[in-house]
């Protein structure tokens, strides 16, 4: 459990840093603020979203564990190829591979949590992965930030290897490179799981078994991924231009935004990681089928209003007491819904279900948050300050939109999971 924590925490690490680097980004590579949108969102979404069902056929049907530590592998080596970028296209490539080892981590850390630990542990398991999370964001931007400083002394200590590198291609190579030992790390010591309550599986890849289990549960795995997807294209949306924001409205410069972001938003993370289960097993224990889409509720309501909030604050204090409330409810959303499709889903179809919402959570979740902003930001609200009202827009129609469907599809899953617990029971 611990090596998956770091796993996710790595891969938000790589995904993210670039939000402390937006500026000299575009500076150097003369981009817009949508190509910035692009290249944070679309880029790393196309292929993320692209290879989670092949993943998901994978993991369901081979060993789990090499699919973890190979996409590990490619991810962070992605990171650090980000760091020789000279264009729109050579940045662009390098997020899109960044996106295709991602895209194995919580389809087959997933699948293995759920092997590890029974039914009434999952939710409490998958909190404590969800740490990760948390994690990386911290690590993200106060490794961010320390990169940002070290970058120029690393220049002048090792002219010869780094002289012709801006900084912000510096910080991509040095948080990309630990990936690899944890790949390394994972390689060696995680054992694999025996799958639990799985029937024998056919040599015959088909995917009509999938199928007929999304068109059962339809409107419950509509509501689990669509309440999901919200709230991850507004957390995206606020990982990739939240630093900007603070740049373009409250004069604050990368590396301080980057210390303070981890100083406030780890702790409190760290907290609605351990809440989020903790929540979601004291409802179960009182009959409560309904758990995770009350609380998929909660953030998005949060979202709604403190989201909405923080990117109008007039001081950037109060900007981050903001960010510290939407903080406490980050991480909700996500493990409220992998404990609602591995408690609705049987176990030789985990994998796969968990790989479409996956899909659907990179295409939109991930792909159109950040390009909505910068879209916002370059034909909307027009001007440097304009990206408050262009983050707003997206916190306050997210979290209503993610509020109303899952309201509609609550009764669907409390029924989803009466059926799969007498299934379970039966077998």
């Amino acid at each position: 459990m611990a090596l998956l924590v770091l796993a996710y925490a790595s891969g938000v690490v790589d995904r993210i840093v670039i939000g402390l680097l937006v500026e000299p980004i575009k500076n150097d590579l003369q981009l817009s603020d949508a190509e910035m949108g692009i290249i944070q969102g679309f880029a790393f979404a196309v292929f993320y979203s692209l290879f989670t069902l092949p993943v998901g056929l994978l993991i369901d049907r081979w060993r789990r564990v090499p699919v973890l530590w190979i996409g590990i592998a490619v991810w962070s080596a992605a990171t650090v190829a980000a760091g020789f970028a000279r264009s729109f296209w050579s940045l662009f490539a390098a997020r899109v591979v960044v996106g295709a080892g991602e895209a194995t981590t919580t389809p087959g850390s997933s699948s293995v949590i759920a092997d590890y630990f029974p039914p009434q542990l999952r939710p409490r398991a998958f909190g404590v992965f969800m740490m990760g999370g948390s994690v990386g964001i911290g690590i993200a931007y106060l490794f961010g930030a320390v990169a940002i400083r070290l970058a120029g002394g690393l220049r002048e200590d090792f002219p010869a290897l780094l002289g012709s590198f801006a900084d912000w291609q510096i910080v991509f190579m040095v948080v990309g490179a630990p990936g690899l030992l944890l790949a390394v790390l994972m390689a060696l010591t995680i054992r694999e799981p025996q799958r639990r309550g799985a029937t024998e599986t056919s040599p015959k890849v088909s995917l009509l078994p999938l199928w007929r289990e999304l068109r059962v549960n339809r409107i419950a795995l509509l509501a689990i991924m669509f309440g999901a997807i919200m709230n991850v294209m507004i957390v995206n949306a606020q990982l990739s231009w939240f630093p900007t924001l603070f740049v373009r409205v409250h004069e604050w410069d990368s590396a301080r935004i980057g210390t303070a972001l981890a100083l406030v938003g780890v702790p409190v993370g760290l907290l609605s990681a351990i809440t989020a289960g903790w929540i979601l097993s004291w409802m179960a224990k009182r009959g409560r089928t309904d758990g995770p889409i009350l609380v998929m509720m909660v953030q998005c309501a949060a979202w709604a209003i403190f989201g909405t909030y923080k990117c109008f604050a007039p001081t950037p204090e109060l900007a981050l007491a903001g960010h510290v409330v939407t903080s406490m409810f980050a991480t909700w959303a996500v493990t409220s819904a992998l404990t609602a499709l591995n408690q609705v889903t049987p176990n030789q179809l985990r994998g796969q279900v968990v790989a479409v919402y996956t899909l659907f959570l990179g295409l939109v979740g991930v792909g159109v948050g950040a390009l909505a902003v910068g879209l916002l930001s370059d034909l909307v609200f027009t001007g440097p300050k304009g990206i408050a009202p262009s983050l707003a827009t997206v916190c306050a129609v997210g979290g209503v939109a993610g509020i109303a469907v899952l309201w509609f599809g609550r009764r669907s899953y409390q029924a989803s999971v009466v059926r799969a617990q007498a299934w379970e029971e039966d077998t």
